[in-house]
């Protein structure tokens, strides 16, 4: 197994989890238009939330073409992600509370991050031939 392919491996796999996220985004955003119907605050926040998604949509496009600008845009984006959900973490308003908003929020955000370092070196790490035959 070449080292390229398991670089490539982590990155689409980084690129399948951000549309994923994106489209829990996706849907929070579609989910809040009714209520902007009454609050117009919900208005701004409900298209800041689907601008949000159309980006990492697009930004999961991206990498998987191989930008270079991609990766550290998402890099960004992920690690101010776990930023916002840490301080709402800390404040006692029960933002984090069951399984789903933890996944959303903390898992999918930590995994990307990871996949996106794992999938940053295009060293081999063993010394040797590559193929054994």
């Amino acid at each position: 197994m070449n080292p390229t392919s398991s670089t490539n491996n982590s990155l689409d796999i980084a690129a399948v989890l951000l549309v994923v996220q994106a489209s829990f985004s996706l849907v929070a955003g579609l989910s809040s238009l009714p209520f902007a119907i009454v609050e117009p605050g919900f208005r701004v926040l409900s298209v800041v939330t689907i601008v949000i998604a159309i980006g990492m949509f697009r930004l999961a496009r991206n990498l998987r073409r191989g930008r270079r600008w991609a990766w550290r845009w998402l890099i960004a984006v992920e690690l101010l992600s776990l930023a916002i959900t840490s301080l709402l973490g800390l404040l006692p308003i029960g933002a984090l509370r069951g399984p789903v908003p933890l996944l959303v929020n903390l898992v999918i955000p930590l995994s990307v991050v990871f996949l996106l370092a794992a999938g940053s070196g295009g060293r081999p790490t063993q010394a040797g031939p590559t193929d054994p035959a």
